[in-house]
């Protein structure tokens, strides 16, 4: 379960790269409005990920249309401690639950910049979509990374993120 607590530790922490590519998606750079609208919808298909007690990130996603989910994951510049059983979480609970629940294709808007983030979702089995060009705030360029649901749960990704990327620069 992710509390208010742990949101606002992580926001305020934010890794850089992390916060450019949150904030170039949003109105402003306000991180209480952040806060405010993240308390609202993160459920119970979020969690928070912590290192030595504290929390270092957060990850989950957000029913967006029938059958489709919005995916992030956004942590502070201990990420990297976090990273592997993060992801197994993802592909072993998150993915059967999505699902068992008629979801068959999750999505996620990335940075073009984001060299490690683009590489840790080639990883596990994303797959480009989508140049967005100027889709951010300042016109900052996206790429739009897509999953089927049923790929990803009938193993096409496993053992695929431990052997081709190297987890601790993401």
């Amino acid at each position: 379960m992710v509390t208010p607590g742990d949101l606002v530790h992580v926001v305020a922490n934010l890794r850089q790269r992390d916060r450019d590519e949150i904030f170039a998606l949003r109105w402003n750079n306000d991180e209480q409005e952040l806060l405010n609208q993240l308390v609202v919808v993160i459920g119970d298909l979020w969690r928070v990920w912590r290192y030595q007690r504290e929390p270092v990130a957060i990850c989950g996603v957000l029913p967006q249309r029938p059958g489709v989910v919005s995916a992030a994951c956004f942590g502070t510049d201990k990420w990297r401690h976090v990273i592997r059983p993060m992801t197994t979480w993802g592909m072993n609970w998150l993915i059967p639950v999505l699902q068992d629940a008629g979801f068959h294709r999750g999505e996620a808007h990335v940075s073009a910049t984001n060299e490690q983030s683009k590489r840790w979702l080639a990883s596990i089995g994303a797959y480009k979509e989508a140049y967005l060009h100027q889709y951010g705030r300042n016109r900052e360029d996206y790429i739009l990374y897509a999953w089927r649901l049923t790929d990803v749960f009938q193993g096409r990704w496993r053992g695929r993120w431990t052997a081709d990327a190297d987890l601790q620069d993401v």
